[in-house]
This record gives structure tokens, sequence and C-alpha cells, in this order.
């Protein structure tokens, strides 16, 4: 009886805790790079709106940099870094008779 159950229940357990995390792993690369995606065109959002208006606030560039280093951190390229320049290169307000 122990036989059968070290060969065939052993064998199952192990195949279903390597599946299972396998299925796990392929689930929590997909939500990553979802998540990179949402994160990288959030940014490019966010310049086209403030690039057109032609400043951004300081709070926005604080969000901006909040939202590029958790971009960083889930693998992110540095095509989002030119985007952050050009966003840290506007200025914090509009000036007067534009």
């Amino acid at each position: 009886m122990l036989d059968f159950i070290i060969k065939y229940w052993m064998e199952l357990l192990f195949t279903i805790v390597t599946s299972s995390t396998i299925y796990i792993f392929k689930e929590y690369k997909g939500l990553k790079s979802g998540l990179k995606a949402l994160l990288r065109n959030e940014i490019i959002r966010i310049y086209e709106t403030y690039s057109v208006l032609g400043y951004c606030p300081n709070y926005m560039k604080e969000n901006v940099n909040e939202i590029y280093n958790n971009y960083r951190l889930l693998g992110g390229n540095g095509y989002a870094s030119n985007i952050i320049d050009k966003i840290y290169d506007l200025p914090n307000e509009l000036k007067e008779g534009e």
C-alpha cells in the first residue's frame, strides 16, 4: 500500500504542483507585461496632453516620476526616458499672455 502511495500519489502531487507553478508564472508574466504597457501609455498620454498645453505643473511631474519609477521596476526600457525628459523640460506654469 505504501508503495502505491509513493509511486502514484506522489507523482500526481508533483504534477499538480508543477503545472500550478507554471500556470501562476505565466499569469504573473502576463500581468506584469500588461501593467508595464499601461504605465508606458499613461506616460505618453501625459506628455501629449501637457505638450499641447505648453506647460506641466510640478504635481504632475512628480506623478510622472512615480509612474516612471514603477515602469522601470517592471523592466521598462529607455523609450519612456526620452518622454520623461521632454516632460521635465516643459515649464511649470503657462506664462502670462500665452
